[in-house]
């Protein structure tokens, strides 16, 4: 049976750039990272996050951030990631996520009563899932929390989940 693997875009994009700065994560292995966690090919990996949109009085940045995260779209469809995209909403001038941990948590709970999956990895540190994991686990599948050395850790999901397998500085640079 194949893994189910779900990252969390934003926390693996701040995480993987506060351990190796230098990382350029819109052309990178995601695939090959996952192969290494998980030590299988069989995966099916979704990349979870807000979409960032362009509307007509846009400004230079936020068309920046458009265009990388098109690139990076790009990079994760030739990979064989399916893309599930939440949303951003203004608030006061801030942009905020939005929908992103509702869908992992749907699709943790839906591939675990379907049976699309033995073991499910979570790359995210957001305990808002944790009613999801609990589920997950009522219905016998594992679930693997995927954290990153020298980071926060979720201890809710540490101590909640099957296990927790923590990503390294050197497995983030051999997979770039």
């Amino acid at each position: 049976m194949k893994n189910l693997v779900i990252i969390d875009g934003s926390n693996f994009y701040h995480k993987a750039k506060k351990l190796a700065p230098s990382i350029h994560l819109t052309n990178y292995n995601y695939k090959k990272l996952v192969e290494t966690i998980t030590g299988s090919t069989e995966n099916d990996i979704e990349y979870c996050v807000g979409e960032i949109k362009v509307h007509p009085n846009s400004d230079a940045k936020n068309q920046y951030l458009y265009s990388g995260q098109q690139a990076l779209f790009h990079t994760l469809q030739q990979q064989g990631i399916v893309v599930k995209k939440g949303f951003m909403l203004k608030n006061q001038g801030i942009y905020h996520e939005k929908g992103v941990d509702v869908r992992i948590a749907t699709d943790i709970v839906r591939g675990a009563l379907k049976n699309e999956y033995g073991t499910c990895y979570i790359i995210t540190s957001d305990s808002d899932i944790l009613p999801a994991v609990e589920t997950a686990i009522e219905a016998g599948k594992k679930i693997v929390y995927v954290a990153f050395e020298r980071t926060v850790v979720s201890k809710a999901l540490a101590i909640n989940c099957s296990e927790t397998f923590f990503i390294t500085k050197s497995m983030i640079e051999s997979a770039e």
